[in-house]
């Protein structure tokens, strides 16, 4: 895809069973190994990952971040996800005052791509983990987004399809080192 700027050469460090390619596969087995029910996802866009994680997870409840829902919350996602899926509608960052601290498995963040957009991103979103939950992203390739996540998540790792993630322990042990 060419997007019309100059994108980083990531190469991933891990992957996972059944990851191949795919990012919603990939965040789907740690989340299973972990035994995660609540999450989120900063940036939806026509809700792909959220959906897919939730089809595969029938006790997973996911805040679902946009600025603009109607790309994947109509009434069709509304009588099937029911009380599971909780859209928020606006900035991010501003989102984030909506979540309760400390209450989170795991943040997903695939909003702003901007290197302010992000950190904003970051330092509202961290703060929703729980003490064991997993900060993750999309598209490290992109350089401002590299930046800020290298900035702020020193130790963080590389998985399939320009996935960023980072562990409070930093084991990994449930997935595969390339």
């Amino acid at each position: 895809m060419k997007t019309g700027k100059i994108l980083l050469d990531i190469v991933p460090m891990y992957t996972s069973k059944n990851a191949g390619n795919r990012r919603e596969r990939f965040i789907n087995d740690i989340l299973q190994h972990q035994g995660w029910s609540i999450g989120a996802e900063v940036g939806v866009r026509e809700g792909r990952t959220s959906f897919y994680l939730l089809d595969n997870n029938p006790k997973l409840t996911m805040y679902a971040v946009d600025k603009d829902i109607s790309q994947f919350y109509n009434t069709k996602t509304e009588k099937q996800y029911k009380e599971r899926l909780v859209p928020l509608e606006g900035i991010s960052w501003d989102m984030s005052k909506q979540v309760q601290e400390n209450s989170l498995d795991f943040v997903f963040i695939d909003a702003g791509h901007g290197y302010k957009s992000v950190m904003k991103d970051l330092e509202s979103w961290m703060p929703k983990l729980k003490s064991t939950g997993w900060l993750m992203g999309h598209d490290i390739n992109f350089p401002a987004v590299h930046k800020a996540v290298s900035e702020r998540c020193k130790n963080f790792k590389v998985g399939p399809d320009n996935v960023w993630f980072l562990s409070p322990t930093g084991e990994y042990n449930m997935l595969e080192k390339l």
